[in-house]
């Protein structure tokens, strides 16, 4: 297995975590709040949450992908 595609499906997997569990399951003021001042001031909560929880998918999605993809190789 190539060490990038390694490192690159963990820290995927890690970031899926983060922004996901934190993000759209326990909601978390803080990451809730840099989301919102990122994007849109006006933004609630509840659409924040929801767009960590896709972003986090998104990129649990593709840390897997990675990982087979890598360990095919």
């Amino acid at each position: 297995m190539s060490i990038g595609y390694l490192l690159g499906g963990i820290f995927c997997l890690a970031y899926m975590v983060g922004v996901g569990y934190f993000g759209g399951i326990k909601k978390s003021p803080g990451l809730l709040k840099l989301v919102k001042m990122k994007l849109n001031k006006n933004m609630s909560d509840k659409t924040a949450a929801i767009i960590c929880l896709v972003f986090g998918l998104i990129i649990g999605a593709l840390g897997v992908f990675l990982l087979v993809f890598g360990a095919t190789r």
